[in-house]
């Protein structure tokens, strides 16, 4: 069965649902107050209707002027002898230019009616228009008028044929609207409720409507997918409702090749469940082996996933917004579709260097990440080597702010990816630095975007001011102090 189309606010109005008499009937209802009629007459209903489906006749408001026997002038008012119409309903899914000549042969020349209405379930050509106008005018017939699908649909869809519609279709537009304007009122009452409990709170509980096993505490579970709630950040009210941040996945993006990806194993939207700590210590072990994946990628590629949902007011049902001591916060209700929490939209966007990069169709998605994960078990400790840094670099390394090593020389290219080496720090704490990345090429290559404070980090280590176009030694690191060693070569 074909689909039936549908127009911006209303769906197609199925005509040959009806058989032809009640068809009939529907366009005799929506005649009623074309005209001031004095009689309409379904003909077609008897049998032998010589042409007329339905025949009706305007009110005669005019006064005839005649003489009686005495010659005298008498004026007369005969209201049964109205402009006759002529009504002819064709239910047919066609009607072309010869279909409207036959249809047409039954006015008759000598005779016409005063005015005469074709109404038809087909949709109307402008040609079929054409040879309808000009038969009826060499016919002698002074107004008519067609009455496709378009033109039926049009008067349907009237106020003031809501009942009609209603009585051949079950379809009530007045209800329609008395139901959208009660949807707007409660989705309004929604917004306006939460614009005053989340102005200082911004966490919230989702709940499922349906769900009766809530709280559920003491249950472990396999996954926070299983739950039917969770709690979740609200990162600002959208006129149309809520935009939540859904998930947050490790990902990588390269802007100028316009290609990305990710890794779905570990969310990194934290949320307070009940997880066994069974689970709970696999979920951390994925998430280690995940990030020891991550952490060696290119800096300048490294990017963090946000999926971002919009939960619309109007699919909000209700809002405690006292929440309960399991979850102080509002809970939100709502009917979960398909056991998923029912954003009406999803936008997926890349954070990466303070920038936020919208994914879409033009980006292409490239294998980068494994589909499992495996923590690399090597350890290489550089026990026999270590980074002196200047006086202006080992400010800036005490003040996290270094996270680069940057040489015109090769004098650290012994230092490899995975490679441990003590920075000489000058605190009580030792403090190594693990090479993530290394690369030698032209600076411009590297980061065509340099900014103030990064020029200064290169100069403060090359000891002049660098030059876009010359080629560096590149070292990117993450900092690992003395304790974390310790569980490293565990």
């Amino acid at each position: 069965m074909v689909k039936p189309t549908t127009t911006r606010t209303f769906g197609t109005i199925h005509f040959e649902d009806l058989e032809p008499h009640r068809f009939e009937d529907l366009i005799r209802e929506l005649i009623y107050d074309y005209k001031s009629w004095q009689s309409i007459e379904a003909t077609g209903r008897g049998g032998s209707d010589d042409g007329f489906d339905i025949r009706a006749f305007e009110k005669n408001y005019k006064v005839v002027s005649s003489e009686n026997e005495d010659n005298e002038a008498i004026e007369e008012l005969h209201p049964m002898e109205g402009n006759l119409w002529m009504i002819q309903v064709k239910r047919e899914k066609q009607i072309n230019p010869s279909k409207i000549k036959t249809i047409l042969e039954d006015v008759n020349s000598n005779n016409p009616p005063y005015g005469y209405i074709l109404a038809a379930s087909a949709n109307i050509s402008k040609k079929s228009y054409d040879t309808f106008r000009e038969i009826l005018r060499k016919k002698g017939v002074m107004e008519f008028f067609i009455w496709g699908k378009a033109e039926l649909e049009d008067m349907l869809h009237q106020p003031k044929n809501d009942r009609i519609l209603f009585t051949f279709f079950g379809i009530s537009l007045t209800n329609k609207k008395r139901e959208k304007t009660t949807e707007i009122r409660s989705a309004i009452n929604i917004k306006n409720k939460l614009i005053r409990i989340l102005e200082n709170k911004m966490q919230i509980l989702i709940r499922n409507l349906n769900d009766e096993s809530y709280p559920k505490k003491n249950e472990p579970i396999d996954s926070v997918a299983d739950l039917p709630w969770n709690d979740y950040y609200v990162l600002e009210q959208n006129p149309l409702g809520l935009i939540i941040e859904n998930k947050e996945y490790y990902s990588y993006i390269d802007i100028n090749k316009k290609e990305w990806d990710y890794t779905d194993n570990c969310d990194l939207v934290p949320h307070n469940n009940y997880l066994g700590d069974e689970k709970s210590q696999k979920e951390t072990q994925t998430t280690t082996a995940v990030e020891d994946f991550y952490d060696f990628l290119p800096r300048k590629v490294k990017g963090k996933l946000m999926v971002i949902g919009l939960l619309k007011y109007s699919d909000i049902i209700l809002i405690d917004d006292k929440g309960d001591n399991l979850y102080n916060m509002p809970h939100i209700y709502v009917s979960y579709r398909n056991g998923k929490i029912p954003f009406s939209k999803i936008f997926k966007i890349i954070k990466i260097n303070n920038e936020k990069i919208h994914i879409k169709d033009d980006f292409k998605q490239k294998s980068i990440f494994p589909k499992s994960f495996t923590k690399h078990k090597e350890l290489k400790i550089l026990t026999e080597k270590r980074i002196i840094l200047n006086d202006e670099s080992k400010k800036l390394f005490q003040s996290y702010q270094l996270e680069t090593l940057f040489s015109d020389d090769d004098k650290y290219e012994y230092l490899n990816p995975r490679d441990i080496v003590l920075i000489e720090n000058n605190n009580s704490e030792e403090t190594y630095i693990q090479i993530t990345f290394k690369t030698h090429e032209v600076l411009k290559n590297y980061n065509n975007a340099l900014d103030y404070k990064q020029i200064q980090i290169i100069k403060s280590q090359i000891m002049r001011e660098p030059d876009n176009n010359e080629k560096l030694y590149i070292y990117e690191f993450k900092r690992i102090y003395k304790w974390q060693l310790d569980e490293l070569k565990k």
